[in-house]
Parts: structure tokens; C-alpha cells; sequence
């Protein structure tokens, strides 16, 4: 089990989801990039936030989900709840610590920057229920509710699709949770640093190979990359980032 005293008070649970069954890039959370698998590289970021206290890896009852679990053993501590309610499976993986604010992140996420993410939970810690990561590069930031919040989603979600993509319920009502943002760079170099594709995990391998070391890592350290190799942008430039609502809950390639 990963934990250690936090900064914040109260709990800050780190939930990364993960499972092997992902349809555009099965097994991915296991691909290696550089010195070690995926997932590892999601796992280092999420521990080197300061206010986080524990990590948890939520992934399925799903035999196919065995190879994950065995890998993960010694590592970090793994919840197995359901395929497509990944709601439920990421409440009940951090519930039985009782936290006060929950990061959820998921395990395609390779280069997440702890430094943003810190900073989106003391955004929450200004009055909010919810801070997600738009405007940010996609991979980069995470998404980070109240427990209180997010257990009133899985108390109250009905829609499959909230089920499974966990914080819609959240910020599809504003008129009843209050929504919070983190300012996002201006600028940025390239607009997607998470892992859905082959041509995606071309370009983590690539930006591997150029970091002179492993997790955690900074965006500014990938930018810099990007812009000394503009042609690194072209790798994964043409992929779509699927929107949650255009995905059926029972054919999404999600973790």
C-alpha cells in the first residue's frame, strides 16, 4: 500500500483506473515506454503529489484483468470492482479510507505533472466541488472532486454513460455542484500526451527516449522536447479524442 501524511487536511485519496480489455489499444496499460510499463510511469506521477496520501488502481473482475493485478502486486494496492460501472468501482476502491477529496486519474495518463495536479486540489480547497482539467493538454492534469460530491454520483447517476466516465454527473449540473477551472497555459507546444492509439503510444515512447530521466514528469519538460522536434507532433497529430457522450457504455475503449 502507497501512503504517507498528506499536506491538506483531511484525506486525498489518488484513484487511477486501469484494466487490459481497452478496444482501440488492448493492453496498453502494460505497453513499456522507456524503462518500465504504462501504467508504472501514471502510478510514480499520482505518488509524487504532495496532498495525496493514498493511491489506489481501480480496475475489473474480469479474468483478463488477472495479468494486471499479479504486476501491480507489491507495488501499489488494487481494488477489482466492475467493467462498466467504473463509478461504482472507483467509490468503493477509495470509500473505506473516507477521504475528503478524491484525484481521479486514469491509467493512459503516462506524463502526468504533479505540480498541476497539486494545484487543482487547492483550487478545490477554495470552495469547490469539482476542478477538471479543460483547457489543459490531454494527459497532463487530472480530474479532482469533494468525496462528498462524488458520492452523491454514485449514489444518485442513473445514465450509463455517468457510470462509467465517473464525473459527468458532476459537471453536467452546475446549477448544483459548484465547478471550478484551473487556468491552462496560454500556449502549448502539442495537445495530447495520453495513450489511446498505437500512433499515441509512438510519440510516449519517442518523448521516453529524449527524458533524461523517468517519473515524474513536467510539462514543461515535454514542450521543450516538442518544440526542439516539432516533427514528434506529427506522431499522434491526426487522433481524435472521443468525446464521453458519443461513447456507448458497453463498447467504450476507456480504462
Amino acid at each position: 500500500m502507497i501512503e504517507r501524511d498528506g499536506n491538506t487536511p483531511g484525506p486525498v485519496v489518488g484513484v487511477i483506473q486501469a484494466r487490459m480489455g481497452s478496444s482501440r489499444l488492448p493492453g496498453k496499460v502494460l505497453a513499456q515506454i522507456g524503462d518500465r510499463p504504462l501504467i508504472e510511469w501514471t502510478i510514480a506521477a499520482m505518488v509524487a503529489v504532495p496532498s495525496i496520501s493514498t493511491v489506489v488502481v481501480a480496475t475489473t473482475q474480469d479474468p483478463s484483468d488477472d495479468q494486471l493485478v499479479a504486476h501491480l502486486s507489491g507495488i501499489v494496492t488494487v481494488h477489482r470492482g466492475p467493467t462498466f460501472d467504473v463509478l461504482t468501482r472507483c467509490w468503493e476502491a477509495v470509500a473505506s479510507y473516507s477521504p475528503s477529496i478524491v484525484v481521479r486519474q486514469t491509467a493512459d495518463n503516462p506524463f502526468v505533472d504533479p505540480e498541476v495536479v497539486e494545484a487543482q486540489i487547492a483550487r478545490l480547497n477554495d470552495g469547490f466541488d469539482f476542478v477538471g482539467h479543460q483547457g489543459w493538454p490531454l494527459g497532463i492534469a487530472a480530474e479532482v472532486a469533494t468525496a462528498k460530491a462524488l458520492e452523491e454520483a454514485y449514489r444518485e447517476a442513473r445514465d450509463p454513460a455517468e457510470r462509467e466516465h465517473v464525473m459527468p454527473f458532476l459537471y453536467a449540473r452546475p446549477e448544483r455542484f459548484r465547478i471550478g477551472s484551473l487556468a491552462a497555459p496560454q500556449e502549448a507546444a502539442h495537445g495530447r500526451y495520453t495513450v489511446d492509439t498505437d500512433d499515441d503510444l509512438a510519440l510516449a515512447r519517442a518523448l521516453a527516449d529524449r527524458l533524461h530521466k523517468g517519473p515524474p514528469i513536467h510539462l514543461a519538460q515535454l514542450e521543450a522536447i516538442v518544440r526542439a522536434e516539432p516533427e514528434l507532433a506529427s506522431l499522434n497529430a491526426e487522433v481524435r479524442q472521443k468525446l464521453w457522450k458519443e461513447i456507448d457504455a458497453r463498447s467504450s475503449g476507456r480504462s
